[in-house]
């Protein structure tokens, strides 16, 4: 499966990307905004759970939490839920969430909470929640639910209520943000410090290609209303433990080259944990290591995860799709984040069959 990607950052959908829905079309650069139907069918609502994917990264925890916040404070009866371990440098964001945060780790906690309504951000549906799940053990038994996201949906969305859906954006935080300003709810310390969280996460604190104008305009409007960056870049990315520090040494020992240089690997193996004394959760970020190195164009971080299987985080530069290469292991993401799940027990078996797969996906590597 080959991919040839934009010579520029180009989030929009390819052609034949299926269209959005439940949203008005962007003109002349504009953002996309939510369309009335969907700020209806949420407003209508009053028992809301919002959630982002499985063990949700900064953007995704952001963006709920943001969201079921201002929720709660339009009168609502709000809760974020969250599925799978959180990394320990992006848990204050939960703080925003304090006394209405709910664990749902499998769709039988989501089912049984009699929510009028589900809000499912920074992801497409159920199977991004709970990916271990089968269909059937979802299907016919949550909550109508609506979607907020900015990925690349490789299929239309024919489950969802409704769905908020711009590839442009540069997280489903600033879209969060701009759904608030339409609704006309209030952006209180704790908001602004999750909407601030999950737009600087997605971004890399405003130095990737997919900071835009718009990104950095919704940004400013929460600094404007009181957000504090500096305390956010602290709380990111100046909290790290002692453990994750021997984790990241052990892990960049492993650092590996191939295809003269264009690829880089790095392990995370069950050995490493156990020696470093860190969780999984721990390695938030590690994949931006192998990526940093001049002359990679496709950086890969192969995690085991203690189930016998091997996670696949992928960062990419220009000419490079991350999401091409994902999408031809069954994976997918952004074009230049994505990752995918590989069926090897342990982290060579996997870089192996990577490497032998990229010919099929990566420009210049026999196709």
């Amino acid at each position: 499966m080959s991919e040839t990607p934009p010579a520029r950052p180009d989030p929009r959908p390819a052609p034949g990307d299926p269209p959005s829905v439940g949203a008005t079309c962007p003109v002349d650069g504009e953002p996309i905004r939510p369309d009335p139907e969907f700020m209806e069918r949420l407003a209508a609502a009053r028992k809301i759970i919002v959630m982002g994917h499985y063990q949700p990264d900064g953007d995704a925890l952001g963006a709920s939490v943001g969201l079921g916040a201002a929720l709660r404070g339009a009168g609502r009866e709000a809760a974020v839920g969250t599925s799978g371990k959180i990394a320990p440098n992006t848990r204050f964001i939960l703080e925003g969430a304090c006394g209405f945060h709910v664990l749902a780790d499998s769709p039988d906690d989501l089912a049984a909470g009699g929510w009028d309504l589900a809000v499912f951000v920074d992801c497409h549906g159920p199977e991004r929640i709970w990916p271990d799940a089968t269909p059937g053990s979802w299907q016919g038994r949550l909550p109508p639910y609506l979607v907020i996201d900015h990925h690349v949906h490789a299929e239309p969305l024919v489950s969802c209520a409704g769905l908020y859906h711009d590839p442009g954006a540069s997280s489903t935080g600033e879209m969060v943000a701009r759904l608030m300003r339409a609704m006309g709810l209030d952006f209180t310390p704790p908001i602004l410090e999750s909407l601030l969280a999950a737009i600087v996460s997605d971004t890399g604190f405003f130095a990737q290609a997919n900071t835009t104008a718009a990104a950095l305009r919704e940004a400013a409007g929460l600094v404007e209303l009181g957000g504090d960056l500096e305390g956010v870049n602290s709380k990111l990315n100046q909290s790290f433990s002692p453990a994750r520090m021997r984790l990241l040494s052990l892990s960049l020992a492993s650092m590996e080259f191939h295809l003269g240089g264009r690829v880089a690997a790095m392990f995370l193996t069950s050995d490493m944990l156990e020696r470093s004394g860190a969780a999984r959760e721990d390695s938030e970020g590690f994949v931006d290591y192998p990526r940093s190195v001049k002359g990679v164009e496709l950086a890969a971080l192969f995690k085991e995860d203690g189930r016998g299987r091997v996670k696949v985080s992928l960062r990419s530069r220009y000419p490079v799709s991350a999401r091409a290469v994902a999408a031809g292991y069954g994976g997918g993401g952004h074009v230049l984040a994505a990752a995918y799940t590989d069926p090897s027990p342990v982290c060579r078996e996997a870089l192996e069959r990577f490497l032998a797969g990229l010919a099929r996906v990566l420009p210049g590597e026999g196709c």
